[in-house]
Formats: C-alpha cells, sequence, structure tokens
C-alpha cells in the first residue's frame, strides 16, 4: 500500500499545529514528518527548507488582515468580521489557520519575526479602530482579544466564554444581529 500523497497544505496544517503546541522549536522536519508519518523527502517536494517554511508561516499569519481590510464600510462588517474571528480561533487550534497566540509568542523570542508581527499588528489595530469608529472602543476590543488568547492558552474554559465576549464586542459597536 502507498503511503498518502501529502499537499503542501498538509504541511502547512502540521506546522501551525507544532507552532501552536511546541513554539518555533518544535517546527522541525523530521519532527513534522514523524507526525504525518511520511519521510522527509515528501516535505521538499513543498518547501526549498525548513526556512521557506516558517517564511511561508509567518507570510499567512501577515496575509490575514485583508481579513479586517474586506471589512471595512460594509454595515454588517462588525458582525462579519467577528463570526469570522471566532471561526479563525476555532481553525487555529485545528491547525487549519495561523493562530495569533503562536505567532506572538515567537515574535517573542525572534526579533526578525517581532518586526514583522509589529509592523501588521499596528496595521490591524487602526483596521480595527477604524471599524470601532473610536481609538479607544477598538484598542478595548483588540486588547480584550489578546486577553482571550492569552488565557485561552491556560483556561479551558476560555474558548467556550469565546461566545460572550464576541457578543459584548458586537453590541458596543452597535451591529446589533
Amino acid at each position: 500500500m502507498d503511503a498518502p500523497r501529502l499537499t503542501r497544505d498538509d504541511w502547512m496544517r502540521a506546522a501551525r499545529l507544532a507552532l501552536l503546541r511546541s513554539g518555533v522549536d518544535g517546527v522541525r522536519v523530521e519532527a513534522l514528518a514523524r507526525d504525518l508519518k511520511v519521510t522527509k523527502g515528501s516535505f521538499y517536494w513543498h518547501f526549498r527548507d525548513l526556512a521557506a517554511l516558517k517564511e511561508a508561516l509567518v507570510a499567512e499569519w501577515e496575509a490575514e488582515s485583508h481579513l479586517l481590510r474586506r471589512a471595512m464600510g460594509d454595515p454588517q462588517a462588525v458582525r462579519d468580521l467577528i463570526a469570522l474571528i471566532t471561526e479563525q480561533v476555532a481553525n487555529s487550534e485545528r491547525g487549519e489557520s495561523p493562530s495569533d497566540a503562536a505567532i506572538f509568542r515567537w515574535a517573542a523570542i525572534d526579533p526578525a519575526v517581532a518586526e514583522r508581527v509589529n509592523r501588521a499588528e499596528a496595521e490591524r489595530i487602526e483596521l480595527v479602530r477604524q471599524l470601532a469608529r473610536t481609538p479607544e472602543l477598538g484598542d478595548l476590543v483588540y486588547m480584550a482579544y489578546l486577553g482571550f488568547l492569552l488565557r485561552m492558552r491556560h483556561a479551558p474554559d476560555a474558548e467556550a466564554r469565546f461566545a460572550t465576549w464576541a457578543r459584548f464586542a458586537t453590541e458596543s459597536w452597535g451591529a446589533k444581529s
């Protein structure tokens, strides 16, 4: 029986999970191949080297700012954005999308990643402020989200409480569902 053919997305999902669970040191070709039950050679069909995979992880996270930009000017933007964030949080726990918590943890120990994350985060904060129509409310909602990310890593009930936070944020913006 032949081993399954893995796609680039399979490797990205495994790398996202490794980054989330073990930090950047857990993102290693050998470990990913073992988790995926394939040889390391499969990795090199999709990535030049480990640095290329790590670059793809950061670039993918940076690109998520498009979710905020897409919401600008839409009357349902806030409700839709919060619903999307709720989905992204669940997806990141399964490795299906980048994890803000994992990227922030990586940025805390890698100055080059920190520079990119800080630049992307500044853009995100500005977009949230514009959506909120006041800098103070935008900052409050963004900081609450960051607090949620931190708590979710240490408190099992936090993810279940995210819906309450999301409803509060939506109502505070006046985008009642």
